[in-house]
């Protein structure tokens, strides 16, 4: 128990120690806010804070700092020029490379209670019923195209991104710690977050995260600890640019193989630590470790008066480098386990390891738009190049000298953008010359028209995505105890579009998808690698959020389909619904939510879970679905707090005990769960 404790509660004293350090160096007068004017009452609040003649006011700095007050820095960057916004955020573009603004961060009280990484996009989803354990969504067009490691996509929504890391511009630091908890000390669940950012100047900001997700377990064998931290820093400083990234991620979790006989929870009432599971001593263990980094010089610029801070990029160089580690490890000491048919190497236990590494450096210029007109573009060309080396275990290792095998590829690539408060559009197209990817092109673009200068008003949105990629390394070849395929599958061809309605102002977003799949890779229902020849998958979407004076309702449906059921299963209609009143206590100090909410999806073949590989794959034994899932909440907003307290699982018992989430692995029983986060910020 100890144990158990002593990572949550080490950081917890680490971020205090931060935080009081912070608050020593920084005792500025005021506090920051969010970026941009649309976010009002329910966002963070600041009193008003200007830069004087020799820098940030109220920013530590030493009697030899000579910064100069007509200097640019990311404010330049970014074309702001409304003088309050004094917190903000952005990120680059991963597919395009651009520099894109985004919200820094949000206090508002908007179902805090959603807690389960994912939970937030108001789509259901598949994963193995408690928290920590791998996760997939429902709705086909949410999901990721393509992963860096394989058998780790389970876990993408517990990790951070890197290159497109978000990044701050703070005038005082802000330190969030976020901690919720559910159970007793035999069966607890916990989950903590610690993050913290500060400028040093108004050039240079820093920050750390860190993240946190523990359950014991309400059945056998649910153990899950999940560790992620990042560390992240950006320097911008006229002519000059540069951010970058850490992140290491650390993930032990105990695999149960899901229930002996689904009837255990359909049809009796057993305590829940009684019921049997088919995995006995089972485990995997997953660590990743990342870096990016971004430099930029602008080659020519433009002065746009004789203050350096209305300087104007024309041309800039950018390299970019990125170094990734990933290792899984699958064990299970159980001596001729019934669960696998297979054994290939050892019938007494399994301890099968996965590695892959790989380095990329890209060199970018860009032509930047000449003003900001609606279609005015900016261009960009690049060539990037990427080498790796990977291992896992084959028969070869016992006869020969093993070295792990190496791939590479090189690709050339161009950009175009244009950013304007009526028409934005950008587009990227990517040619791989050599390697393993050669031939591979990938084209993406995207069109935002904005009528009325802003998103809070009627705005149309569009993506189009075509794509011929080689199947992934570990798809052609693979052995370990108990899976083994070598295939020469063809290039897997992607067409997608999407478009989206919406105005935030009234809270409506409507939109459809369309993809066309050839070749389409997945895993059949012996957890092996198979190609079907095409697939055609459809959705649309609905989503309102509807307030009547203290009355809040949320409603977001899908619908899907597909031409080829076999090959690919989705949910015809899932959503998300909330009904909750929302009531001032006390004016300005305390506002609360009372309500309930849920998600649901019709049946269908929902999935299954391998854990030797740590992948999702069809089934076709039973449908999961047509179960609601119930939280009645109570959400508070104190000062600068956010609280809650929920009935997770409400309905447990009161239809039917159909509460699967994944093939054989049931959702949790009812349970209370309440949590807290505070956000420091003078």
């Amino acid at each position: 128990m100890k144990h158990f404790f002593s990572v949550p509660l080490a950081c917890l004293l680490l971020a205090a120690a931060v935080y009081s350090a912070s608050s020593r160096a920084y005792s500025q007068e005021g506090a920051s806010t969010l970026a941009g004017k649309h976010f009002q009452s329910d966002t963070l609040r600041a009193r008003s804070v200007s830069f004087d003649k020799s820098g940030a006011k109220g920013i530590g700095r030493s009697a030899t700092d000579t910064i100069k007050p007509n200097e640019r820095n990311i404010y330049g960057y970014l074309g702001i020029q409304d003088p309050k916004a004094k917190s903000f955020a952005w990120y680059i573009d991963r597919e395009t490379f651009d520099l894109a603004q985004t919200q820094a961060f949000d206090s508002a009280l908007f179902l805090v209670h959603l807690i389960l990484p994912g939970q937030k996009s108001l789509s259901p989803l598949t994963y193995l019923g408690n928290m920590g354990s791998p996760i997939q969504c429902d709705h086909f067009f949410e999901r990721p195209v393509s992963f860096p490691f394989l058998f780790s996509r389970g876990y993408a929504s517990y990790e951070q991104p890197l290159l497109d890391r978000k990044q701050y511009n703070v005038r005082s630091p802000h330190t969030l710690l976020e901690y919720s908890t559910a159970g007793n000390r035999r069966n607890a669940e916990q989950n903590l977050r610690v993050f913290h950012t500060q400028n040093v100047n108004r050039y240079l900001n820093f920050g750390l995260q860190y993240d946190y997700y523990s359950t014991k377990g309400i059945y056998e064998r649910q153990l899950t600890r999940n560790n992620d931290f990042t560390a992240f820093a950006s320097y911008y400083r006229n002519r000059v640019s540069a951010q970058g990234t850490f992140a290491y991620t650390y993930i032990r979790n105990q695999e149960n193989g899901g229930l002996v006989d689904d009837r255990f929870i359909q049809d009796t009432v057993m305590e829940p630590n009684l019921v049997p599971f088919r995995l006995k001593d089972a485990s995997v263990e997953y660590r990743k470790r990342n870096f990016v980094g971004v430099v930029g010089y602008d080659i020519i610029a433009k002065m746009l008066s004789d203050s350096l801070e209305n300087m104007k990029s024309i041309l800039t160089a950018k390299l970019i480098l990125e170094a990734n580690r990933y290792t899984r490890v699958y064990a299970d000491t159980e001596t001729d386990s019934l669960y696998y048919g297979n054994f290939y190497i050892s019938t007494n236990s399994t301890h099968d390891s996965v590695y892959l590494a790989t380095y990329q450096s890209t060199l970018l210029m860009e032509l930047s738009q000449i003003a900001k007109y609606p279609g005015i573009p900016g261009l960009r060309a690049w060539v990037s190049g990427l080498m790796g080396n990977y291992y896992n275990f084959t028969p070869e290792n016992f006869i020969y000298t093993y070295n792990n095998p190496k791939f590479n590829t090189t690709h050339f690539g161009v950009g175009v953008y244009s950013q304007s408060p009526y028409l934005s559009y950008s587009g990227a197209a990517r040619f791989y010359m050599s390697g393993y990817r050669a031939a591979d092109k990938e084209l993406l673009g995207r069109l935002t028209i904005s009528p009325w200068k802003s998103k809070e008003l009627p705005y149309i949105a569009g993506e189009l995505s075509i794509t011929d990629r080689e199947p992934d390394i570990f798809i052609n070849r693979y052995f370990s105890n108990h899976y083994k395929w070598d295939n020469s599958f063809k290039k897997e061809s992607r067409f997608r579009l999407s478009a989206k309605f919406g105005a935030e102002k009234f809270g409506f977003e409507a939109g459809y998808n369309i993809e066309h799949i050839q070749n389409y890779v997945y895993f059949d229902t012996l957890s092996l690698p198979a190609q079907d020849p095409k697939v055609t998958i459809t959705s649309a979407y609905l989503q309102e959020k509807l307030k009547l004076g203290w009355f809040n309702a949320v409603c977001r449906v899908i619908w899907q389909a597909t031409t080829n059921a076999d090959v690919l299963s989705l949910p015809t209609l899932s959503g998300f619904g909330a009904i909750y009143v929302q009531y001032p206590v006390v004016k300005n100090v305390l506002t609360m939510q009372l309500g309930v909410s849920g998600f649901y999806r019709t049946e269908f073949f929902a999935d299954a879970y391998n854990p030797a590989l740590g992948v999702y794959h069809n089934q076709r034994v039973r449908k999961i679905g047509n179960y609601p899932f119930i939280d009645v909440f109570l959400n508070a907003k104190w000062k600068r707090t956010n609280l809650f307290v929920k009935l997770d699982h409400a309905n447990q018992g009161l239809f039917d005990n159909q509460y699967f989430t994944t093939l054989h692995y049931p959702y949790n029983p009812r349970m209370v769960k309440f949590g807290v986060s505070w956000m420091f910020y003078d």
